[in-house]
């Protein structure tokens, strides 16, 4: 993987990084055994260390002599075989006190190899324009006394994929991924802080926004941030809840799409939710869901997710998951998790990791789209219905975890930045202070309507096998009971003394003396 990545960030008008540089690393995917049987154990989900011997030889010289690379990759494949040799051993040794209960899987699916060279030139990045822009964007978080901490920054990251196998495979993918990222961190007069990020993630420069496009998005931010501060706090919630497109791709996400990840079903430490839920319902049946690396756009925007092969040479391709609510199958690599195991192309890895069935480009599909009015009355339905005083509809959430090991709590978690509160009468307030929480039965399968919008939700996603780009498609949902439960939140002190240049006559943050606790200044996960 050899990567050219830039990054120029500006605060306040100054320029404070500005750069870019080259790497190149390499995932040596080392074998012992066969097709039959080798070395990994548990879907290779542990195969992840940094304590190896190999993980100091992963990065590689670029430029210069070829010697010098046919050097780190032959120092590189040696350190892999003798700790794939000891893997090996390690899990004979293991047979004699455990039962292996994948023996009668294929460890390693064979594939016809495939050669594809598709070399592109990547759109040069022109540094200077995004200096200009970045300062000039960071200038207007000056008119705001209570944003405390912001910044502006430009990254692109144009990665160069070259995939080899002793099968006869070879394999050129060339991808650029551009952000633009706004970060603010509004201090309210009773301590509270409010973080927000307005971000764009996409692989066409193109459809980055212009300068005062993107300016007046931050300068509604501040103000959307500010009617947040005196918003009530809710404390914990339970009841019908109305997701719009963005969230509600994140629980299906959390909730469904890592319990899909088809070489989780080869770990006995996992909790493995569906393995015995194939042919069975597990959504409305108004719902379907696939993931397709193969799609590159959706209604003229870019897909992060997108990618022409997997990390294990194989073509990406659709993978239907859920058919009308039956659960038809899972996302693999060439891992087998059946007898007639067959990858669909989503064995992915970022760096040292062991490439593991990820999620890529999850689409969410109803068949019986409410719009928006429609989806609301619905929901104040519910309230009446449940007899509840009030319903919650989520209009942003950014990031999310869950938990899928077997010795944990089967549960997910969505970091709510913005929602509402829908009384009966129709009445509509901000409220703030809580996350949405849940186990992923309860929550999909009390799913009640879907709206007819789709939105594209493009964005990182961590797990063993590293942090990678992923695109995530849904419509609104209402799930009729949902669960939210307070934030972590310490309350902060106002900083000593003003911001140099605020006018504190006018400005509406103004900040009171007092003794200056430790601030975030980090960016919102």
């Amino acid at each position: 993987r050899d990567e050219r990545i830039w990054r120029i960030q500006a605060r306040y008008g100054a320029l404070h990084t500005q750069g870019s540089y080259r790497r190149r690393d390499c995932l040596a995917d080392v074998r012992v055994g066969g097709y039959r049987y080798d070395q990994v154990q548990e879907g290779g989900l542990n195969d992840n260390s940094t304590e190896e011997e190999s993980y100091s030889y992963v990065d590689l010289p670029f430029g210069g002599d070829l010697d010098g690379v046919r050097h780190a990759l032959w120092r590189l494949t040696d350190a892999r075989y003798r700790e794939a040799m000891e893997a090996f051993l390690r899990k004979k040794a293991d047979e004699l006190t455990y039962l292996n209960t994948s023996r009668h899987l294929p460890a390693f699916e064979k594939r016809e190899p495939r050669v594809d060279l598709q070399w592109r030139a990547l759109p040069e990045v022109d540094s200077e324009y995004w200096t200009r822009f970045v300062k000039k964007a960071s200038e207007t978080q000056r008119a705001y006394a209570d944003v405390k901490t912001s910044h502006v920054e430009f990254q692109c990251r144009q990665s160069v994929r070259t995939f080899v196998s002793s099968e006869g495979a070879r394999v050129v993918q060339c991808q650029g991924y551009y952000s633009l990222d706004a970060y603010l961190w509004l201090l309210s007069d009773s301590g509270d802080a409010f973080p927000w990020t307005v971000t764009r993630y996409v692989t066409d420069p193109s459809e980055l926004p212009d300068l005062k496009s993107f300016c007046d998005e931050i300068k509604q931010t501040v103000k959307l941030l500010r009617e947040l501060a005196k918003a009530p706090v809710v404390r914990s919630f339970s009841g019908p809840v109305l997701l719009e497109p963005g969230p509600a791709g994140l629980l299906i996400h959390e909730a469904l799409g890592h319990r899909l990840e088809g070489n989780r079903l080869l770990s006995p430490g996992e909790g493995q939710t569906f393995r015995d839920t194939v042919g069975q319902r597990v959504l409305p049946e108004f719902l379907s869901m696939y993931d397709d690396a193969s799609l590159d756009r959706f209604e003229q925007q870019s897909l992060v997710g997108h990618y022409r092969f997997d990390d294990e040479g194989v073509p990406a391709q659709r993978a239907t998951l859920i058919d009308h609510g039956v659960l038809k199958g899972f996302l693999t690599s060439r891992a087998g998790i059946d007898k007639r195991h067959k990858s669909n192309g989503h064995g992915r890895s970022r760096f040292n990791q062991r490439a593991i069935s990820r999620m890529a480009v999850t689409v969410v599909e109803s068949h019986q789209g409410l719009s928006k009015e429609d989806l609301r009355a619905r929901l104040v339905e519910e309230i009446k219905r449940q007899g509840v005083p009030y319903g919650i509809r989520i209009v942003r959430a950014d990031g999310g975890e869950t938990a899928t090991e077997g010795y944990n709590f089967q549960a997910f978690l969505g970091d709510i930045n913005l929602a509402t509160r829908v009384f009966p009468d129709g009445r509509e307030e901000l409220i703030r202070g809580v996350n949405f929480v849940g186990t992923p039965l309860n929550a999909v399968r009390s799913i009640v309507a879907a709206g007819n919008d789709y939105y594209v939700d493009n964005a990182q996603c961590g797990a063993e096998s590293g942090y990678l780009p992923v695109s995530t498609i849904s419509p609104s949902l209402l799930v009729g009971h949902l669960e939210l439960q307070s934030k972590s939140e310490h309350p902060y002190t106002q900083y000593t003394y003003p911001i140099p240049w605020a006018d504190h006559k006018k400005s509406p943050g103004k900040s009171k003396p007092g003794k200056r606790a430790a601030r975030g200044g980090k960016r919102a996960s």
